[in-house]
């Protein structure tokens, strides 16, 4: 048993520095990398060519070089709390912010990722000798920089501050600069670990964690060179004066003690035992790492998760020792082999031809790779897990692999890159670095991601955030491809969840589902329950009828504004157009002329308008303000002033009433259509066809023909079931009545929550000074609270319009202008074609379901991907697996680049609870939430259910029931409430007795 800091070879590092870079006891610079993988689904033969022909070949001139040399690792474990906790413990805190309780979900949320969740890392370690610069001026720096030392007090325990050498940042510099653009030139994804904004060393966190994972803490970080505020006792009578100094980071890094066993095979370090599996000889075919990984991932099943940690070492061979030896051997085979055994130094010749070749590098090459067993596990698990790990890698090409044969410690360290400066456990193996690039632990696919609302997970565990309105994408459209039975609600009403709830900010965000049926119901519910009760109003779903008390009118505007905005006008343009349905050429230019009459005609600004007048009786909310706050009126009195004098009141919401009142209406048109000016400028038949278009509309949708009464209110979430006004039958006039449905319910939403400050000075109030002020004093607050609030707008069952032109239209100006005001728009459609105009501005698409390969093509062509991608979609996406979840394709459209991934949607009973659109199951649930708060709900129905169906029991109940579902409801919550307090007063019970 000793301490194991002299197998680190790490020494100090200067916190001045801007570089991210750590000195060894020689004065060798070392910078760190992590490395998350490729950036996109590619191929296999992509993926070879990108790190054999880019990322090797780029690094190659380097390590050609003596005084270079790199390590890279991937480690696998189920450690990952790391990545989890931080993540749960910020949906938490953003859940309390907003006082909603979702505890139970959070906590599910957890346990799911921990189940099935897999930590991936993979470093890689860029080493610089002094070898690497000038030796004059290495030479001279080493002097000073032993002289500068010597002349402080001793200190041989203490962190040595004149390590660095300044002939060395050069070469260091460009060997990392050239690292990172061949990392990104192969399409992958890396970035230098260095100190974060408080200065600690998450690089050297991150090489501690690798031995003494349960003892290196998040943020820790090591002490540089100087003096201890407290310094230590002195325990020795010399002149020593180390304990003055922090130690070097060796000392701080390996602070624990290791124990070998005593046949050598395993070192216990940190809680765990490890054990080692050295590479004695290279494979005689290099195959990809993927092939390794999985078949370490089938062997888990067998051993109960099998995490490990594979290390490359490369460096470049010293001048000329390869050459002059390889043809020292290859001369002396020739001399006594014939010509019929020459395959006895075939090998060698070709490596010959690689030495002689300028643009490849050949290196020593070694590998060693360790597993282990964490605290607590038994013992003869660790035994298991090595001879899995040992079998792989020598089923992994052909490999030769033994125990580590002596210093188990050092060969433990040797897993770590950066921990030594030298790898000497693993016989080093001369080959091309081109050909060992191709076994590089590159192939796992990178988070496009670093944060988000909603934690998914690849195929194979690996946690993947999902991150709504991100700052990397140019517009916030998501457009999702799902056939039916394919997790589509699951997933939707997953996002809108955790969308709502772990948002940035301390209120709700503004969401607004438009859905045909109940499937969003359960997502209302949740939020609404889960919120106190004297907030539950901010929770809506509504459900209108083609009737004038579901009356909404598309000419409303924002408030004050007597003529529209152009967004505002882009809207009523494309529902009237997609209203009137007049197959005319001119119709495009004659709609607009329509709209602006018909604002100058009721706006009280215009020298000639008829504006309406404010008439008793029509609005007895109006009626009763107008009394209580004075309002003076009178027989002339118009519908504007009511407007203006209930702005300079500050009655804001009364003033947003009294305007409905004074926008035009559909009847309007009529008139306009009449005046001469138009039969001056469009045909006779044109006006004709218009008119009575006009006159059917009105007829046929009064929810359309009336000011507005469909009022969400203070509400923030919202779902708009348009089951009873949408038809799903296919026929052109059923998408056209659909179309105005989903446009209607679109401007219901919209018109709260769209717009930014730089329209104001655009906004036409009165000239007056202080009722203009007035106005605009309400603007600025209330885009102040828009614009720092996430919203999103859903349209499910888009297939229902048809992709009739003008909602597309719609949808592409919303996706356009959204994006300043910070809105996303997600369409939901089980029919591709709708999304072949949209494809290109989309920044997120999700296909959720594509079992033909006509289907797959059709995907390929509409958003554009390639052979690998659609690989993926027919290996990996076939809809939902029970509890393995539902696989689904994501393309997330950057700034600068378009990134392809399959992740899986995997959901624990409570949240199915919640999001169920059973009718049976519904009844229940919603029947619990009225008995107990909604964590408490979710929890009881997991555990009595955790399919998360009630159905069975609803079944049985319903045979020896005649009373109806209310009955049948009372029945079941009574019964499991009864069962729930018999299994809670059990324990309590027989700890009575037993006393």
């Amino acid at each position: 048993m000793r301490t194991a800091d002299r197998f680190c070879d790490l020494a100090g590092f200067d916190p001045g520095r801007e570089e991210a870079v750590v000195y060894a006891h020689d004065g060798s610079q070392l910078t760190l990398i992590e490395i998350d993988g490729v950036r996109s689904i590619v191929s296999a033969e992509d993926f070879l060519h990108n790190v054999v022909e880019r990322f090797a070949a780029g690094i190659s001139q380097i390590l050609k070089r003596p005084g270079h040399q790199i390590s890279i690792s991937y480690e696998s474990s189920l450690n990952t709390a790391k990545v989890i906790d931080p993540f749960v413990d910020g949906q938490g805190r953003r859940a309390r912010q907003k006082a909603l309780a979702v505890e139970a979900l959070i906590e599910e949320g957890r346990t799911v990722l921990e189940e099935h969740a897999r930590s991936e890392t993979i470093l890689l370690a860029a080493w610089t000798r002094p070898s690497a610069g000038t030796p004059e001026e290495v030479r001279r720096e080493a002097k000073e920089n032993r002289q500068a030392w010597e002349a402080l007090p001793p200190a041989r325990d203490a962190q040595n501050p004149y390590l660095h050498l300044g002939a060395l940042d050069g070469p260091h510099g460009a060997f990392v600069r050239r690292i990172l653009e061949a990392l990104s030139e192969a399409r992958l994804q890396g970035r230098i670990v260095g100190p974060d904004e408080k200065g600690r060393r998450r690089d050297l966190e991150a090489i501690r964690a690798a031995v003494l994972y349960h003892e290196t803490p998040s943020g820790w970080s090591p002490y540089g060179p100087g003096t201890r505020r407290y310094p230590g006792a002195k325990e020795r009578h010399d002149d020593d004066v180390s304990e003055f100094f922090a130690p070097n980071v060796a000392r701080q890094i390996m602070t624990a003690n290791a124990t070998a066993s005593p046949n050598l095979r395993s070192v216990e370090i940190g809680g765990r035992r490890y054990a080692l599996a050295v590479m004695r000889m290279f494979p005689s075919t290099l195959l990809p790492f993927n092939r390794l990984v999985e078949t370490l991932l089938e062997s888990s099943s067998k051993s109960a998760d099998v995490p490990f940690r594979v290390c490359f070492h490369f460096e470049a061979l010293r001048d000329g020792d390869l050459g002059f030896r390889l043809r020292k051997v290859i001369a002396g085979l020739l001399a006594f082999a014939s010509p019929s055994n020459r395959n006895l130094f075939q090998a060698l010749r070709e490596l010959e031809n690689v030495v002689d070749r300028d643009g490849e590098a050949v290196i020593k090459a070694r590998v060693i790779a360790t597993t282990w067993t964490e605290p607590g596990e038994e013992p003869g698990l660790l035994e298991r897990r090595r001879s899995y790990l040992t079998s792989a890698m020598m089923t992994w090409g052909e490999a030769v692999m033994t125990d580590a044969p002596h210093n188990p410690m050092r060969a433990l360290c040797e897993t770590v890159p950066g921990m030594t400066l030298q790898s000497a456990v693993p016989p080093g193996s001369i080959a091309p670095l081109g050909d060992v690039a191709a076994m590089l632990p590159f192939h796992r696919v990178a988070p496009v991601f670093g944060q988000g609302q909603t934690m998914l997970l690849t195929p194979d565990g690996k946690p993947m955030p999902y991150e709504a309105l991100s700052a990397e994408q140019l517009f916030w459209l998501t457009l999702i491809y799902a056939t039916p039975g394919s997790g589509k609600s699951v997933l939707m009403n997953r996002m809108n969840v955790e969308f709502t709830a772990f948002s940035a900010g301390t209120r709700l965000p503004f969401l607004a589902v438009i859905d045909v049926g109940v499937s969003s119901s359960g997502f209302i519910e949740l939020i609404r329950n889960a919120l106190p009760a004297e907030r539950r109003h901010e929770a809506y779903y509504v459900r209108p009828l083609n009737t004038a008390e579901h009356a909404v009118n598309p000419f409303d505007l924002g408030l004050g504004r007597r003529t529209p905005l152009e967004r505002e006008r882009t809207f009523v343009v494309n529902f009237l157009i997609t209203l009137l349905k007049v197959n005319h050429p001119e119709i495009a230019q004659l709609v607009p002329r329509l709209i602006s009459r018909v604002y100058q005609l009721k706006s009280d600004l215009e020298f000639s308008s008829s504006a309406s007048s404010y008439q008793p009786g029509v609005d007895a909310e109006i009626d009763r303000l107008v009394e209580h706050h004075a309002v003076r009126v009178t027989a002339k009195t118009r519908w504007w002033q009511l407007v203006d004098a209930f702005v300079m009141r500050g009655v804001h919401t009364a003033a947003m009433r009294a305007q409905r009142h004074a926008m035009p209406l559909l009847e309007d048109l009529s008139r306009v259509l009449s005046e001469p000016v138009i039969a001056q400028d469009f045909t006779p038949e044109l006006v004709r066809s218009v008119q009575r278009a006009l006159e059917a509309a009105i007829e046929k949708f009064p929810i359309f023909a009336r000011p507005t009464r469909l009022d969400l209110g203070e509400a923030r979430v919202v779902s708009i079931d348009l089951q009873d006004v949408a038809q799903r039958h296919k026929s052109e006039e059923a998408e056209r009545n659909n179309a105005l449905m989903f446009m209607i319910a679109r401007h219901v939403y919209l018109s709260k929550i769209s717009g930014f400050a730089d329209e104001i000075p655009m906004m036409d109030f009165p000239a007056e000074t202080g009722l203009r002020t007035a106005y605009e004093r309400y603007w600025i607050a209330r885009y102040h609270e828009v614009a720092e609030t996430p919203k999103r707008l859903c349209m499910d069952e888009y297939h229902l319009t048809g992709g009739v032109e003008t909602i597309a239209r719609q949808v592409k100006s919303d996706a356009r202008e959204g994006r300043k005001w910070g809105l996303e728009l997600i369409l939901v459609s089980q029919l591709l074609a709708d999304f072949d105009t949209l494809a290109d501005m989309a920044s997120t698409v999700l296909v959720l379901n594509a079992d033909s390969n006509e289907i797959r093509e059709q995907a390929r062509k509409t958003f554009g991907f390639d052979g690998a991608v659609k690989s993926a979609l027919e290996r990996h996406v076939h809809g939902p697996h029970g509890r393995r979840g539902a696989n689904f394709l994501a393309r997330f459209k950057l700034r600068d680049e378009e990134r392809w991934v399959v992740l899986n949607n995997r959901l624990g009973p409570r949240m199915l609870w919640a999001l169920t659109t059973r009718a049976e199951d519904r009844q229940v649930r919603d029947e619990l939430y009225r008995r107990m708060a909604v964590n408490e709900a979710l929890r009881v129905l997991s555990a009595r259910f955790p399919e998360g169906t009630a159905i069975e029991l609803w079944t049985r109940v319903a045979a020896a029931s005649r009373a109806g579902d209310a009955r049948i409801v009372t029945t079941i919550v009574d019964q499991i409430l009864g069962e729930t307090t018999a299994e809670r007063s059990a324990p309590s019970s027989r700890a009575r007795v037993t006393a």
